[in-house]
């Protein structure tokens, strides 16, 4: 029996990257799972690889998270293929770079749209299937940049802190409701997917550009997507059933610095 086995799983921001990996490492331990992404072609590719390996596990749908309409239907279309939904992993986010002084109104509300709003918004809108699938969990992907600053990043500073605390939020409310629905938050730090090419150009590209951002970790390296996942599996995992309110760092060290 695979960890996960019976798990009925939904990602968003699955066509690629942390997402992807996310879906992969849950289908091999036994879950189901439903990728969705405004990548809708990219979300049905990681689908069918996925299905190559494990016939029938995956779905998926185009899915923007920034619509109230589009969480109802990818919700309906998950519940109807999964029988049920018991697992929401909120991945789906972007990062942008500006300071007080540079950062526009127009990006600033683009990233609390996709990364805090969309959050808020799906997560209610899944809580009347997490409730009839209980026990179940909410994993929100924040970010080590929602604990620790930088000058240049403030609106995903902004939007990742609010990730953590948000997480914090739902996490008592369904424990004071009496729901088998805990709630947690992941902290990657700077993990090689697509989000971190534009930091490694900053820093000269290629392999300079890499080296010069790691400067900052303990470790001297990336995380590997599959660092952040074995995290996820956990937390989506029966092993957690105790663990609810909790920041996940997956961060090398560096916030302890």
């Amino acid at each position: 029996m695979g960890r996960v086995s019976g798990k009925k799983a939904f990602i968003t921001g699955g066509a690629q990257g942390l997402g992807a990996c996310f879906a992969r490492m849950l289908a091999d331990e036994g879950a189901k799972v439903f990728i969705t992404d405004v990548n809708g072609d990219g979300a049905e590719a990681t689908a069918a690889e996925i299905n190559e390996k494990h016939p029938g596990a995956a779905g998926a749908a185009r899915h923007d998270v920034t619509s109230r309409d589009e969480w109802k239907t990818a919700l309906e279309a998950a519940a109807g293929a999964m029988g049920g939904v018991d697992t929401l992993i909120n991945n789906a986010g972007i990062g942008t770079f500006g300071s007080i002084e540079t950062e526009t109104e127009e990006n600033w509300r683009r990233t609390q749209a996709i990364d805090v709003d969309s959050i808020f918004m799906g997560t209610q809108l899944a809580m009347p299937y997490l409730k009839d699938s209980q026990p179940g969990s909410i994993i929100n992907i924040s970010s080590v940049a929602g604990m620790i600053a930088d000058g240049n990043m403030i609106a995903y500073n902004t939007a990742k802190a609010a990730v953590w605390m948000m997480s914090k939020s739902i996490a008592l409310h369904c424990a004071r409701s009496g729901y088998d629905i805990r709630s947690n938050s992941v902290h990657p730090v700077f993990t090689r997917t697509p989000i971190i090419d534009p930091l490694i150009a900053l820093g000269g590209g290629g392999d300079e550009g890499e080296k010069r951002l790691v400067q900052q970790i303990p470790w001297k390296r990336l995380a590997e997507p599959e660092d952040v996942g074995y995290c996820v599996l956990y937390l989506a995992s029966d092993e957690s059933r105790y663990i609810t309110a909790s920041e996940f760092k997956i961060d090398g060290g560096i916030t302890a610095q």
